[in-house]
């Protein structure tokens, strides 16, 4: 294992390697999230792969933004950089939640820096479909974890509550099975980041007239079951605008298909790579 602190773009961006072999690079959710969601469940594919995993911008170990610096294209500038500095010649990205977003986005630009595309917990191809997600989740909870969201938030804008207290709510809508919770390896959240780049994705993020570029790049989805976002639904967020990406269903599984399932994304993530 290799870990280390590389210059991207003026920021100290935090870099994992573990193992050998075809490099796999992960894009972690959130947006504000960190690589740690990843480990330890999917640290046995070091034995045929490379893992690359990066803690984005502002994002647990990596440096924080001057002025609230935190962009689309910075993400997917400094997604470019990492690839230079690594020496890769063409990625394999592994993007999970908001991470496949940037894997779609990245490649909508840089097509041809791009082998191979594995998306879990997808979302969708346009901005509104992150507008979605949050309208499933809130049709999920209970009346009871409604208001105290609501509570929660407030307070967390004025700053009397942590993320963390958001979590501890909408955490058990996010499995299938609520003994994932005791498995997710503890991670830290950045609310900035995810404020920031929630509005940029929202106002900007939209593949739609980008799919020329993305045409020939393999692309498999791994979509829980029971996903905020169902395979049914992700056929009209997303299929719809990548028709050429293939969907495996996930049994079992919630939005957390890497922690829920990860003998089962192991296998799919393995056979699609190797």
């Amino acid at each position: 294992m290799e870990e280390n602190f590389l210059e991207i773009r003026g920021l100290r961006i935090f870099v994992k390697l573990i193992g050998e072999g075809n490099p796999l690079v992960f894009l972690h959710g959130g947006p504000g999230g960190e690589h740690r969601y990843f480990l330890p469940h999917l640290q046995s594919l070091s034995e045929h792969f490379q893992l690359i995993f990066y803690d984005q911008r502002g994002c647990g170990q990596s440096q924080t933004a001057l002025n609230d610096d935190y962009t689309l294209i910075e993400e997917v500038e400094t997604l470019e950089e990492l690839r230079i500095r690594l020496g890769i010649d063409k990625l394999n990205l592994i993007g999970e939640s908001w991470g496949s977003m940037l894997a779609l986005l990245y490649a909508s630009k840089y097509p041809k820096q791009v082998n191979k595309i594995f998306l879990t917990a997808a979302v969708g191809a346009k901005g509104n479909h992150l507008i979605e997600f949050g309208s499933e989740l809130e049709n999920k909870l209970s009346i009871k974890d409604k208001e105290l969201l609501e509570d929660t938030s407030n307070r967390l804008k004025n700053g009397e509550a942590d993320v963390q207290e958001i979590f501890n709510i909408i955490n058990p809508y996010y499995v299938y099975s609520l003994d994932t919770l005791t498995r997710k390896t503890k991670t830290s959240s950045n609310p900035l980041v995810n404020r920031e780049l929630g509005k940029e994705i929202i106002n900007y993020y939209d593949l739609t007239n980008k799919l020329e570029e993305i045409s020939e790049i393999p692309i498999l989805i791994a979509q829980g079951e029971y996903d905020i976002i169902s395979p049914l639904k992700l056929k009209e967020t997303l299929l719809t605008y990548v028709p050429h990406a293939q969907m495996e269903i996930i049994k079992d599984c919630g939005h957390w298909s890497i922690v829920e399932q990860p003998e089962a994304m192991k296998k799919l993530i393995k056979e699609f790579f190797s």
